[in-house]
């Protein structure tokens, strides 16, 4: 949709006016993403593209709509606007603030208060660690070249007490900062364990694909102990070596199957980092 045929729907629906400022925002792998002003109020406009198939993230328009309807009132995501699935278009709220920096304590605050949103109707994702090592072998069968190291051995993790609804790509895909914090992109929300989302966000992988650094041993303490759940912390070291196998695995088969020579590259720097991360100790 060009611009000129993005106000000219908004205005057909009767969401903005002529007057109305349209900013697209740069970079978006998948959709074409929109700030939308007026003169009192600014909107967020996505317009989605085919969803994906064959990947750990689906980029479901109607996944998207259902869980901000879901995280209504919650504080931890934008207020949906609407949803117009004939156009694929989805428009919420603008949260005001910048993109996330450094604020560990406000993502853990965030992750808690998600707990209360009911998961129901969305897609499982797997939840054993023999399960998540198979997905990431599945990823690596597919690549030409695999990178030489060592998959995780088994362990033995119980199953979760409590399924949630999960984001799956945390990352840094966050704005504001305190009670403030939420976020955003909610295409791949999924039914799963508390810990894939905190993996998500840990990940030097994850932060190095947002265009950030890795976190420091500092910024993961000061995430453990704003959290205050050991339980999460012990289940998390259980599985977070079979979560970068699978993530490596993803970052090797998009670093061979993308045609930008700079986001190949950063996939490579991606997997490299998280191949470390796989191997090493406890970091809380």
């Amino acid at each position: 949709m060009t611009e000129a045929e993005l106000r000219s729907f908004l205005l057909k629906i009767g969401l903005v006016g002529s007057s109305a400022q349209l900013h697209k925002f740069r970079g978006g792998l998948h959709n074409s993403v929109w700030r939308v002003s007026t003169c009192d109020h600014s909107l967020v406009a996505k317009e989605f593209s085919a969803a994906a198939t064959g990947t750990l993230f689906p980029n479901s328009p109607e996944d998207e709509a259902a869980a901000l309807r879901r995280l209504a009132g919650l504080k931890v995501a934008p207020d949906l606007i609407g949803f117009w699935p004939e156009v694929k278009l989805l428009v919420y709220d603008y949260v005001e603030g910048e993109m996330w920096d450094d604020d560990v304590v406000g993502v853990a605050d965030l992750l808690l208060r998600k707990e209360a949103a009911d998961p129901t109707g969305f897609r499982h994702v797997v939840l054993t660690c023999e399960d998540i090592l198979a997905e990431g072998d599945a990823f690596f069968a597919r690549c030409k070249r695999i990178p030489e190291a060592s998959r995780p051995s088994l362990t033995d993790v119980s199953r979760a007490k409590k399924l949630s609804l999960i984001h799956t790509d945390v990352g840094v895909n966050l704005v504001g900062a305190g009670v403030g914090l939420r976020l955003i992109d909610w295409q791949c929300p999924a039914v799963g364990d508390i810990c894939e989302d905190i993996y998500s966000f840990l990940s030097p992988a994850f932060q190095i694909l947002g265009e950030r650094p890795p976190l420091t041993a500092l910024q993961i303490r000061n995430f453990w102990d704003a959290l205050q759940r050991p339980d999460l912390a012990q289940r998390y070291t259980q599985l977070r070596a079979a979560f970068a196998w699978r993530f490596s695995g993803y970052c090797a088969w998009r670093a061979e199957i993308l045609n930008d020579a700079d986001v190949c590259a950063m996939y490579n720097h991606a997997l490299n980092a998280e191949l470390r991360y796989m191997e090493t100790s406890n970091d809380y």
